[in-house]
């Protein structure tokens, strides 16, 4: 009976835990036109609330716009802070981050070091965040960068258990009351 009661207790416990998870997917390189090298990434830092990347944009001829996106996704429903930083290469100061929804709407844009407070996410829905400049054409000039990207503040929205769990723990409770007395009466009928 205990053991039954206490099988209840953890199946309805397991309900109402969520494994909350945002990811950061692998970042996407597209360099402007007339560049030697073939664009890329090299991974520095990887953890749950943090990705670190070193872009590698081959080298600008003529200089040009580089844009590095990352895809964020979530298997349930959250809010979130998002900062993007990066350094390495000249004239990052005016380079610009786009946080943009799955249909591509534009939710929030800010400079590189900005902090992008209560972003939405819904269950399977995808969220993309674009770091876009420009690179020198200079010889001298860094053709790489180091991106940071760091999650914070996060908070899952409580999904409410169906009303059939409550039923039927309910149905299961009654169960073995019917059964306990059913035994009580064959033991005092004994």
């Amino acid at each position: 009976m205990k053991k039954m009661l206490f099988g209840l207790v953890l199946m309805m416990a397991s309900f109402a835990v969520s494994a909350a998870t945002i990811s950061i997917g692998n970042p996407t390189v597209t360099p402007g036109s007339f560049y030697l090298g073939t664009p890329g990434y090299s991974n520095s830092l990887l953890t749950d609330t943090q990705r670190t990347d070193t872009i590698n944009s081959g080298y600008a001829l003529l200089g040009g716009s580089l844009t590095t996106s990352w895809v964020l996704s979530s298997d349930v429903d959250a809010s979130f802070s998002l900062g993007v930083s990066g350094s390495g290469t000249s004239g990052m100061n005016s380079w610009t981050v786009s946080i943009l929804s799955s249909g591509g709407a534009l939710l929030a844009s800010g400079a590189l070091g900005s902090v992008f407070e209560n972003l939405m996410i819904a269950a399977g829905d995808t969220l993309t965040a674009v770091v876009a400049g420009t690179i020198s054409s200079s010889i001298f000039a860094s053709k790489s960068y180091t991106a940071s990207l760091s999650l914070s503040n996060i908070a899952v929205s409580e999904v409410p258990l169906p009303a059939a769990v409550w039923l039927f723990g309910s149905v299961l409770m009654g169960a073995v009351a019917l059964r306990r007395r059913k035994v009580r009466q064959v033991v005092t009928a004994a």
